[in-house]
């Protein structure tokens, strides 16, 4: 993969602007570590979310038969559904079923009455479908919403207010472009479907980061797809952020790093939302992708009202990319994702983002 870096001048500006407001944020984030999920290695691209006090998990993929890729290791998708009181200490995972099939690389988020779970791929192909999850004396159970236009996997999106907002993801598995799609679901219409929105004024992505702040959909990060002479996909790195508020798309402030794959939907508190690791590009080129150090553990946090960037802190603990996220009470749950190159993790935690700017 070839990371192309983006003009000078916005980078040289953005770690300025980063190097100035360190001391204005010197208030840490807090990581809990919550009960390993029964499985030795973990799962990346799982679904996950909160219903009824337990967090509910499954989905993704992995090897399990622990050789990579590159050495020929085959990618299994899976379809194990988990669940997790979270309101009981010291309470133990059980397995509670399956999903209807195996999948993962979608979007999940958590809504008052479930979890909804959005499209993701399996071994062959992408889905459209879009389903509703609950968890009913300790069983799960599946209703069928509207699917989605097109299939999709490694999109992004997020609940802002009653709508749920899509944009940008990759249709195939073979798919040399990502979109800059966007797509809306009223949660008081359900049966209307999903709307066309504004797509995405720039590049079309995958894997980047999305939360909702206030009325307004903010997406960060990513990477952009193109073929090279080959015929196969390359990423370019984006730093690029974006906010759609009132039927349109704003630029904002980049990011001082690139980040994709970051935990989506991204932790939020107050007007702030933080960026959690992501592969930032920094080690592209390696001669095999098993001299892979890890992802960066660099928390960056976004101000929406000073539309800057500042740290927040390290994690102290192997960073997870391409891993969901789940609101719990002040925190955000963060389930598995893989911390190196085909190497999963079945760690879980607790992340208590830092109190609002001074």
């Amino acid at each position: 993969m070839i990371a192309v870096p983006p003009s000078l001048s916005r980078p040289l500006a953005a770690a300025a602007a980063l190097a100035a407001a360190t001391a204005l944020h010197a208030d840490p984030a807090a990581v809990r570590p919550l009960p390993a999920v029964p499985d030795a290695i973990g799962f990346a691209g799982a679904f996950a979310g909160v219903h009824r006090g337990h967090l509910i998990a499954g989905g993704g993929a992995n090897f399990p038969d622990g050789i990579m890729p590159w050495d020929g290791g085959k990618k299994v998708w899976h379809d194990r559904l988990f669940a997790l009181d979270l309101a009981t200490p010291d309470a133990p995972w059980k397995e509670i079923g399956t999903l209807p099939s195996p999948l993962g690389y979608g979007l999940s988020l958590t809504l008052p009455d479930g979890v909804i779970l959005i499209g993701g791929s399996d071994a062959t192909a992408h889905s459209r479908r879009v389903s509703l999850l609950t968890l009913a004396d300790g069983k799960p159970a599946f209703k069928s919403l509207p699917d989605l236009p097109v299939p999709l996997a490694q999109m992004a999106g997020a609940r802002v207010g009653q709508r749920i907002h899509l944009c940008g993801g990759i249709e195939k598995p073979d798919s040399t472009g990502a979109t800059a799609g966007h797509w809306s679901l009223d949660l008081t219409a359900r049966d209307q479907g999903w709307q066309s929105r504004p797509p995405l004024p720039a590049a079309g992505r995958m894997l980047a980061t999305a939360a909702a702040l206030g009325d307004a959909l903010i997406l960060a990060g990513g990477c952009s797809l193109a073929p090279d002479a080959a015929g196969k996909p390359v990423r370019t790195y984006l730093r690029e952020a974006w906010k759609f508020a009132d039927g349109r798309w704003t630029r904002l402030a980049d990011l001082p790093r690139a980040a994709v794959a970051a935990a989506s939907p991204a932790p939020v508190r107050g007007r702030s939302l933080f960026i959690v690791s992501g592969d930032d590009g920094l080690q592209t080129g390696l001669p095999s992708p098993a001299a892979h150090a890890g992802f960066t553990r660099e928390i960056l946090r976004y101000d929406l009202d000073r539309d800057t960037w500042s740290p927040a802190g390290q994690l102290d603990l192997p960073a997870p990319v391409t891993l969901p996220t789940a609101p719990w009470r002040d925190g955000f749950v963060f389930f598995n994702g893989e911390v190196k190159p085909g190497v999963r993790t079945p760690q879980v935690f607790l992340f208590t983002p830092p109190a609002a700017s001074p």
